[in-house]
């Protein structure tokens, strides 16, 4: 299992984020390497998680442009997933992860469990995490560590 420094650690710009496949909510297949050249914050969540609910905000309002967030649904149905990030107007996918493989490869678990958001740099390397609910100034510290990671 790859080790994560938690968020309060410096960048970890000698790491190279997993890479994955998968498909999103819609079947679209998605590759992480797709996304190199901007800022990830990879967010790993679930309809039923109330924190996670709570952060959703937050990332809508950096998707786009520069910073892309794609959502890796944890061990949710694709059913309730997809309902909710449509009824919330997501704008980001929302990604499959039917067997956890890309949780494990980025060291997210059932304890200390979810929302865990891990900011990827513009070159593919893994920068920082947060586990738990994101809040006030936690999303923009990732992504300016992560955009500084990427210089």
């Amino acid at each position: 299992m790859l080790a994560l420094r938690p968020a309060s650690d410096g960048p970890a710009a000698s790491t190279v984020a997993p890479a994955f496949e998968t498909f999103d909510l819609a079947g679209r297949p998605v590759r992480l390497v797709d996304y190199r050249g901007k800022v990830v914050m990879l967010n790993f969540w679930a309809s039923w998680c109330l924190p996670c609910r709570k952060e959703f905000p937050l990332l809508k309002e950096v998707h786009g442009g520069e910073v892309a967030v794609l959502g890796v649904v944890y061990q949710d149905s694709r059913r309730a997933a997809t309902a909710f990030m449509r009824q919330q107007g997501a704008t980001w996918p929302g990604l499959i992860d039917p067997k956890g493989q890309i949780a494990k490869a980025y060291g997210v678990s059932a304890k200390p469990g979810i929302p865990v958001t891990v900011a990827v740099d513009a070159g593919g390397g893994l920068v920082k995490r947060h586990v738990g609910e994101l809040r006030g100034g936690d999303l923009e510290a990732l992504i300016a560590t992560a955009r500084r990671s990427s210089r």
